[in-house]
Protein backbone atom coordinates (compact mmCIF):
# COMPACT_ATOMS: atom_id res chain seq x y z
CA UNK A 1 0.00 0.00 0.00
CA UNK A 2 2.96 2.34 0.87
CA UNK A 3 4.18 2.00 -2.50
CA UNK A 4 1.47 3.19 -3.83
CA UNK A 5 0.96 6.47 -2.11
CA UNK A 6 4.64 7.31 -3.35
CA UNK A 7 3.67 6.30 -6.49
CA UNK A 8 0.69 8.62 -6.77
CA UNK A 9 2.59 11.13 -5.17
CA UNK A 10 5.47 11.00 -7.32
CA UNK A 11 2.97 11.39 -10.01
CA UNK A 12 1.00 14.05 -9.12
CA UNK A 13 4.63 15.89 -9.31
CA UNK A 14 5.16 15.08 -12.41
CA UNK A 15 1.84 16.32 -13.62
CA UNK A 16 2.64 19.70 -11.69
CA UNK A 17 5.62 20.22 -13.39
CA UNK A 18 4.53 19.61 -17.02
CA UNK A 19 1.55 21.31 -15.97
CA UNK A 20 3.96 24.74 -14.91
CA UNK A 21 6.31 23.89 -17.87
CA UNK A 22 3.26 24.08 -20.48
CA UNK A 23 1.77 28.04 -18.91
CA UNK A 24 5.37 29.46 -19.35
CA UNK A 25 5.82 28.26 -22.98
CA UNK A 26 2.49 29.34 -23.99
CA UNK A 27 3.03 32.95 -21.83
CA UNK A 28 6.54 32.89 -24.04
CA UNK A 29 4.51 33.21 -27.41
CA UNK A 30 2.54 36.63 -26.60
CA UNK A 31 3.34 39.87 -28.44
CA UNK A 32 1.74 41.68 -25.74
CA UNK A 33 5.30 43.05 -25.39
CA UNK A 34 5.06 45.13 -28.44
CA UNK A 35 3.96 48.22 -29.68
CA UNK A 36 1.92 47.33 -32.58
CA UNK A 37 0.39 51.44 -32.85
CA UNK A 38 4.37 52.26 -34.22
CA UNK A 39 6.64 51.05 -36.99
CA UNK A 40 10.44 52.22 -36.73
CA UNK A 41 13.16 51.03 -39.00
CA UNK A 42 17.10 49.93 -38.48
CA UNK A 43 19.65 49.06 -40.68
CA UNK A 44 22.08 46.60 -40.04
CA UNK A 45 24.23 43.52 -40.70
CA UNK A 46 22.83 39.77 -40.38
CA UNK A 47 24.43 37.95 -37.90
CA UNK A 48 22.02 35.00 -37.71
CA UNK A 49 18.71 34.45 -38.57
CA UNK A 50 15.71 31.34 -37.99
CA UNK A 51 12.14 31.69 -39.74
CA UNK A 52 11.09 28.17 -37.89
CA UNK A 53 8.04 27.83 -36.43
CA UNK A 54 6.31 29.29 -33.92
CA UNK A 55 7.87 32.32 -35.16
CA UNK A 56 11.43 33.85 -36.53
CA UNK A 57 14.53 35.40 -34.82
CA UNK A 58 16.66 37.35 -35.84
CA UNK A 59 20.07 39.18 -34.34
CA UNK A 60 21.52 42.18 -36.54
CA UNK A 61 24.81 43.89 -35.92
CA UNK A 62 23.80 47.76 -35.79
CA UNK A 63 26.45 50.32 -35.20
CA UNK A 64 25.78 53.35 -33.07
CA UNK A 65 26.63 56.99 -33.89
CA UNK A 66 29.82 56.61 -32.26
CA UNK A 67 30.64 53.91 -34.47
CA UNK A 68 30.38 50.51 -32.00
CA UNK A 69 28.71 48.34 -33.32
CA UNK A 70 25.91 45.78 -30.77
CA UNK A 71 23.83 42.90 -31.44
CA UNK A 72 19.90 43.69 -31.62
CA UNK A 73 17.33 40.41 -31.10
CA UNK A 74 14.40 40.33 -33.36
CA UNK A 75 11.37 37.88 -33.43
CA UNK A 76 8.66 37.73 -35.63
CA UNK A 77 6.00 36.04 -38.22
CA UNK A 78 5.61 32.00 -38.40
CA UNK A 79 7.11 30.30 -41.31
CA UNK A 80 3.76 30.07 -43.51
CA UNK A 81 3.41 34.10 -42.62
CA UNK A 82 7.21 34.39 -43.89
CA UNK A 83 6.14 32.77 -46.99
CA UNK A 84 2.78 34.60 -47.80
CA UNK A 85 4.91 37.92 -47.50
CA UNK A 86 7.64 36.75 -50.13
CA UNK A 87 10.67 35.39 -48.00
CA UNK A 88 12.38 32.15 -49.45
CA UNK A 89 15.46 30.32 -48.08
CA UNK A 90 18.36 32.47 -48.74
CA UNK A 91 16.39 35.06 -49.32
CA UNK A 92 18.55 36.70 -46.25
CA UNK A 93 21.64 35.36 -45.06
CA UNK A 94 24.27 36.18 -42.25
CA UNK A 95 26.59 39.18 -43.57
CA UNK A 96 23.80 40.35 -46.01
CA UNK A 97 23.22 44.05 -44.89
CA UNK A 98 19.60 45.11 -44.19
CA UNK A 99 16.80 47.80 -43.48
CA UNK A 100 14.07 46.30 -40.78
CA UNK A 101 11.09 47.71 -40.30
CA UNK A 102 9.56 46.19 -36.47
CA UNK A 103 7.00 47.14 -33.85
CA UNK A 104 9.04 48.18 -31.02
CA UNK A 105 9.23 46.71 -27.65
CA UNK A 106 7.05 48.18 -24.80
CA UNK A 107 9.33 48.26 -22.50
CA UNK A 108 11.97 50.15 -24.43
CA UNK A 109 14.70 47.79 -24.99
CA UNK A 110 16.58 47.11 -28.18
CA UNK A 111 14.84 44.91 -30.49
CA UNK A 112 11.14 44.31 -31.51
CA UNK A 113 8.62 42.44 -33.80
CA UNK A 114 9.69 42.18 -37.37
CA UNK A 115 6.54 43.24 -39.63
CA UNK A 116 9.09 44.24 -42.85
CA UNK A 117 12.20 44.01 -43.76
CA UNK A 118 13.96 45.51 -47.53
CA UNK A 119 16.91 42.59 -48.14
CA UNK A 120 20.68 43.45 -49.86
CA UNK A 121 19.06 43.09 -53.22
CA UNK A 122 16.93 45.51 -52.49
CA UNK A 123 13.60 43.43 -52.43
CA UNK A 124 10.99 44.45 -49.86
CA UNK A 125 9.29 41.72 -47.57
CA UNK A 126 6.58 42.97 -45.53
CA UNK A 127 4.07 41.75 -43.33
CA UNK A 128 0.45 43.29 -42.94
CA UNK A 129 0.60 45.34 -39.48
CA UNK A 130 -2.35 44.67 -37.37
CA UNK A 131 -5.03 47.55 -37.47
CA UNK A 132 -3.11 48.94 -40.61
CA UNK A 133 -5.05 48.40 -44.11
CA UNK A 134 -1.21 47.99 -45.99
CA UNK A 135 1.72 47.40 -44.93
CA UNK A 136 4.10 50.90 -44.61
CA UNK A 137 6.59 51.75 -47.65
CA UNK A 138 9.94 50.81 -47.95
CA UNK A 139 10.40 54.48 -48.70
CA UNK A 140 11.33 56.62 -45.51
CA UNK A 141 13.24 56.95 -42.54
CA UNK A 142 15.51 53.93 -42.19
CA UNK A 143 16.64 54.34 -39.16
CA UNK A 144 16.25 53.59 -35.39
CA UNK A 145 14.68 56.97 -34.52
CA UNK A 146 12.62 57.02 -37.94
CA UNK A 147 8.70 56.14 -36.93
Amino acid sequence: MRLKAVTTVLALAALALAAGGASTALAHHSAAMYDFTRNMWVDGVVKSIRVINPHMSLTLVVASPHGKTHDIDFEGHSVNNFYRAGWRPGIVKPGDRIKVRYNPRKDGADGGFVNGFVTAQGREIAFRVPGASTPPAASGAHSKSGE
